[in-house]
């Protein structure tokens, strides 16, 4: 008799926009999170604890996180607009490359 394959946790199926997929993909590409699950795991656990939090009774922790939060979202924006920054000047170098190599011949 083979033992059938018990999960440990609860499947849950959805869907989301592509843009938030593709972000989600980044940053598990950058190594922020492990895979899907890792994400919505953290992303969930997060905002259960917001709902669980009182409104207007902030602690250091609570504005720590938030903080956190922010920091690494301006962090993910400033790497991906470097990136893109990056891109767009190879890009350049290409093309004057390239016309480098029009007019000599």
């Amino acid at each position: 008799m083979t033992k059938e394959y018990i999960r440990k946790k609860p499947v849950i199926s959805g869907t989301i926009s592509p843009t938030h997929k593709r972000k989600i993909d980044e940053l598990i590409k950058d190594g922020e999170f492990a895979s899907v699950s890792d994400f919505l795991n953290q992303a969930v656990s997060d905002y259960l604890k917001n709902l669980e939090r009182p409104q207007g009774n902030f602690s250091l922790n609570t504005n720590r996180g938030m903080i956190e939060e922010i920091v690494r979202e301006q962090i993910t924006l400033y790497y991906a607009e470097m990136k893109e920054k990056e891109l767009k000047e190879n890009e350049m170098k290409e093309r004057q490359n390239k016309m480098k190599s029009i007019r000599f011949k």
